[in-house]
């Protein structure tokens, strides 16, 4: 038996001891309405079995082709805990290597699948592609599935706005700055994560000190670069801050152009490095520019502080 690369989280007993699951595969890379309809699909297929199920880390058009890899829009810590979330006894999250992309689709269901875990049922969504060349479909799934004795269901598309949903839409949306769009699609609003990191203190020299964030995760999805008003929790708390938020690489006071994600939160002080931190971005402000002195950087901020609190209604 093959060595595979993969951790469990949730229950590990089920995988672990071979308990018999319905299982559904896929990259999961937004967990958005269309992913949330897979595992419903499952959860109602598997009709009382334990439900699992497997992913890949990382995306594995990061390995395939690294100059095109797709942004993730979710972290995978962040994907396993909103499967958990929903329901789930166990998510396996597989390393994707080149070796891993080697597999045929028949390696990849019969030495792979059903050799490591003990599927009873599995559900797949309507475009899931696996194998080299993307060779594996829903007509290969089913015919492999029924030689390897488990039953096998391909989940419809989920339609919002007469489309199906997709983690490229959801990236569209984003680019163009439609967080409203971007919601609908993945069923709750578009959060970047990290953890606060010290930056240059300049900021705060202006009277406008900024939590950084550190965002651990290679290829994030972020907005186009400019100014957004943007919802902010900390880690541990429920309620709600408002801020004003920058993604760019701060050229009036930058030499290097690295880029940061930077937000000054309204009536806050205190320590929040190495804290958890989650930013919301609601609504554009303007577009990234270089300002000639830190003075009209200084104008331009409270400009765009007061705009994002006219957008709250504060």
């Amino acid at each position: 038996m093959a060595d595979w690369a993969y951790s469990v989280y949730g229950r590990q007993d089920v995988i672990r001891n071979r308990v018999p699951v319905g299982l559904t595969i896929g990259n999961f890379d937004g967990m958005h309405l269309g992913h949330q309809f897979v595992i419903e699909t499952l959860r109602q297929f598997a009709n009382g079995l334990p439900l699992a199920a497997l992913t890949f880390d990382p995306h594995p058009s990061s390995i395939l082709s690294p100059s095109q890899a797709k942004l993730v829009i979710e972290p995978v810590s962040e994907r396993v805990r909103l499967m958990l979330s929903m329901g789930l006894d166990a998510v396996v999250v597989q390393k994707f290597t080149h070796d891993f992309s080697r597999l045929t689709a028949d390696q990849f269901v019969f030495d792979y699948l059903a050799a490591e875990f003990s599927i009873a049922k599995a559900v797949i969504g309507f475009d899931f592609c696996y194998g080299s060349e993307r060779s594996g479909n829903w007509q290969h799934f089913q015919a492999a599935a029924s030689v390897a004795g488990f039953a096998a269901r391909r989940a419809e598309p989920c339609l919002v706005e007469g489309q199906p949903v997709s983690s490229s839409r959801i990236r569209a949306a984003v680019h163009s700055g439609d967080f409203e769009l971007a919601a609908r699609l993945l069923g709750r609003p578009f959060t970047l994560h990290g953890v606060v990191v010290k930056g240059d203190q300049r900021g705060r020299l202006m009277g406008f000190p900024t939590a950084n964030l550190g965002i651990d995760h290679e290829n994030p999805l972020l907005p186009a670069h400019g100014v957004y008003a943007v919802e902010v929790i900390f880690e541990g708390e429920s309620n709600v801050r408002l801020g004003v938020m920058n993604c760019g690489v701060r050229p009036t006071i930058s030499s290097g152009l690295r880029l940061q994600v930077e937000t000054h939160v309204f009536d806050f002080s205190g320590d929040l490095y190495g804290r958890k931190i989650s930013f919301i971005p609601r609504s554009f402000i303007r577009t990234e520019k270089k300002f000639s002195n830190l003075e009209q950087l200084k104008e331009q901020i409270q400009s765009d502080s007061d705009a994002a609190m006219k957008f709250f209604g504060v």
